[in-house]
């Protein structure tokens, strides 16, 4: 008996030691993983859009997992606060290790909030002619590479074969210029009317790359010069444009702004009531899914007086020139805007890379997005400076002006004309 009580307690001595034995190494498990995270080099990543925020969740799901030393905090900050909450923190050395960057971007190159990125590309040998050039050089300021491209947006014409063909109108043409579409709208305007129904022969939005920046180009004219120094919205080209937009307008060729401010042209053209919509390439997947997605045609814009270029924007990821950890920061940027990444991205149909390579992966089942492609090699980028976010609004607020009839273009253009110079002048 005397035998068993000991064994019995040398069984229990020896699953307390055991078992202190495993507490201890638990608690040295726990200390190691603790040590490990202090290890880790943490970094943010600020950006607006809840849309795309999944899959660049997943995106960074896939860099930590390439890279185990780097700990990425996403930040999701609505359009409406997100470049408050910038200047605030950037005020602060607060502001995310990387983000989004947009045509503001000479406002943060100027105020010296951004990163120089060249030493970073001439030392990791990235080749920054595997970017659309239009996009690659908007986000090169003064000589020096600021961003690292996202994706792009083109502008082209959308059309509603259905319609086309209800009404026994020719479809538009490759080649087409500004009077042949007018030619078209005033057959299809004839038709409608005769048919007592109700669709508009032509839709866009009236903002500026949708519609009239491009316009304005197109025409002759110029939002602003090369050097960013002078305004043009004096030049004859930059009036015509908005001339022939009334126009379209006066002639019933499209709705008036009375309509197309309250609903928007891309609306319009979903639930059917449109037959030519003038779109950016951002609308693509929308208009891909919709219920006569089959007869969906698409083209590049008419021709005008000077082409039928595109203005092309796209955003670029920055990394904050305050950051404590710009090699890490400088890798995130670096896979956010290599192939894995834009592949995520054009597949899941929420930007059209900029990275050439990775175009190959934006598909859709009945828009030619190869539309998209050519159009770009021909585009200019959205027109900016330093003061963009003080002149634009105003050229948004007084070109409202001129859709809805309270000026006339002439005296729009001069109002914007004045308050841009105005602007640009306090630059320097």
């Amino acid at each position: 008996m005397k035998k068993g009580m000991c064994m019995m307690l040398t069984l229990l001595m020896a699953g307390s030691l055991a078992a202190c034995g495993n507490s201890q190494a638990d608690a040295g498990k726990d200390e190691a993983k603790k040590d490990n995270s202090s290890e880790k080099t943490k970094i943010s990543f600020a950006l607006w859009d809840e849309v795309q925020k999944p899959v660049f969740d997943e995106i960074v799901e896939k860099f930590e997992t390439e890279n185990p030393d780097i700990d990425v905090e996403l930040q999701l900050t609505p359009w409406s606060q997100y470049w408050t909450k910038l200047d605030a923190a950037m005020g602060s050395d607060s502001a995310a290790d990387v983000f989004w960057m947009n045509t503001y971007l000479p406002k943060y190159a100027e105020a010296g909030v951004l990163e120089p990125l060249d030493e970073y590309i001439e030392k990791d040998k990235v080749n920054m002619d595997d970017y659309v050039s239009v996009v690659k050089d908007a986000y090169n300021y003064n000589d020096v590479q600021y961003c690292m491209p996202k994706g792009m947006d083109t502008v082209q014409v959308f059309y509603n074969k259905g319609i086309f063909e209800k009404y026994g109108v020719e479809e538009p043409q490759a080649g087409w210029t500004w009077e042949d579409m007018k030619n078209l709208a005033g057959q299809l305007k004839a038709k409608i009317e005769e048919a007592g129904s109700d669709e508009y022969p032509i839709l866009m939005e009236l903002d500026p790359q949708p519609s009239f920046f491009n316009f304005i180009n197109q025409s002759g004219g110029y939002v602003l010069s090369d050097d960013m120094k002078k305004a043009g919205f004096d030049q004859e080209g930059t009036v015509k444009a908005y001339t022939d937009m009334v126009s379209l307008m006066d002639e019933g060729l499209m709705p008036g702004s009375e309509v197309l401010s309250d609903t928007k042209g891309t609306d319009l053209f979903l639930s059917q009531k449109g037959a030519i919509l003038f779109m950016g390439s951002w609308k693509t997947a929308v208009i891909d899914e919709a219920s006569f997605a089959e007869q969906v045609g698409t083209i590049a814009m008419p021709a005008k007086e000077s082409g039928n270029q595109s203005v092309i924007g796209g955003l670029g990821y920055a990394v904050n020139s305050s950051s404590k950890d710009k090699d890490a920061a400088w890798k995130l940027v670096k896979y956010l805007a290599g192939e894995e990444s834009n592949k995520m991205q054009a597949e899941a149909k929420i930007d059209v890379p900029a990275l050439i390579s990775a175009q190959q992966y934006y598909k859709a089942e009945h828009v030619d997005v190869n539309v998209i492609f050519d159009v770009a090699e021909t585009g200019f980028p959205f027109p900016t400076s330093s003061s963009v976010a003080e002149w634009l609004p105003t050229v948004n607020e007084i070109s409202a002006k001129i859709f809805a009839k309270e000026l006339t273009p002439e005296e729009g253009c001069k109002q914007m004309q004045e308050a841009t110079q105005s602007a640009l002048d306090s630059e320097s």
